[in-house]
């Protein structure tokens, strides 16, 4: 790092109220030279010489600042914004009706998204996500549970341009004509919330956008699921990036992010991951997210 960079590091210090954390970014592997990166969510011992991943992770230490303006982030700028909205989701339900209840859920995300951003001409939700962090995450890693998952450590953007597309010929077959020439984003709204009080266990870490070099940085990473063959993008590990959290959020506090668009404009991801909080004295996380597809 030269004085100049250690300059602006030390302003970065002095100006932001800080979190010192680990987050799990992909090694600068020389196997990418010759490979693309891969990983399954599935055993393959039973395959000679199969693997299930080709990634090496690299944790890092990272300073993550509490963000104290939530009006300062822009969607097309940093790669995700913070809004407030009133939801309404039962927090039993959410385990144990989840299929009964998304729609409406869905529907709710849906309005609060065409209220806030009026350019898209449509938003249709397709996934919704509950995680609860076990006490012992992430010293161990339980087998996968059908009503929930657990945070995600790993610093990534669910979708690339290309997986952009996958998961809507996926989650919405035989539609291929609608979206055909169609420019579209693919957008997460993540809403942290608890019975009682939010918590400040394994809050979401959320990189700048501006911070990163899209060429350098970002590795696209084959997901293979049992059902189909997805594409997110990973990232690698570069001393500018700057990571932000949002303290005491509540129950009604949204952090919306583009995890891709079609037409691969800037910003390419909204890279984000879980991070421990070393001072944390909440109970363990819970939170619901949702994946829709918004066309302009």
């Amino acid at each position: 790092m030269n004085e100049n960079q250690h300059y602006w590091a030390f302003c970065f210090y002095l100006i932001h109220r800080l979190m010192e954390s680990s987050i799990r970014y992909l090694a600068r592997s020389p196997i990418f030279e010759k490979e693309k990166a891969f990983s399954t969510d599935f055993p393959v011992d039973h395959v000679e010489g199969a693997r299930r991943t080709n990634n090496e992770v690299d944790d890092r230490l990272v300073t993550v600042a509490e963000i104290k303006n939530s009006s300062q982030w822009k969607l097309d700028v940093h790669g995700f914004c913070l809004l407030h909205a009133d939801t309404h989701l039962d927090r039993k339900d959410v385990y144990t009706k989840k299929k009964e209840i998304q729609n409406d859920y869905w529907y709710e995300i849906e309005a609060i998204l065409h209220k806030n951003f009026p350019q898209y001409s449509r938003i249709e939700g397709f996934d919704l996500t509950v995680r609860k962090r076990d006490p012992d995450f992430p010293a161990v890693m339980r087998a996968y549970r059908p009503e929930y998952e657990q945070p995600s450590s790993t610093a990534h953007s669910d979708y690339s341009q290309k997986g952009g597309f996958l998961a809507l010929q996926h989650c919405f077959p035989g539609q291929d004509d609608y979206w055909k020439d169609k420019e579209f984003d693919m957008l997460k709204s993540l809403s942290v919330w608890r019975i009682l009080a939010p918590t400040d266990d394994w809050p979401l870490a959320l990189c700048d956008y501006t911070t990163i070099d899209p060429k350098e940085d970002i590795r696209l990473n084959d997901t293979i699921r049992r059902d189909l063959v997805g594409e997110c993008s990973l990232l690698h590990y570069n001393q500018a990036h700057r990571w932000y959290y949002f303290k005491n959020q509540g129950i009604n506090d949204l952090i919306v992010f583009r995890n891709s668009n079609s037409h691969g404009k800037l910003p390419l991801g909204g890279f984000h991951a879980a991070v421990s909080n070393p001072n944390a004295k909440g109970a363990p996380r819970e939170s619901v997210e949702v994946r829709v597809v918004a066309f302009y």
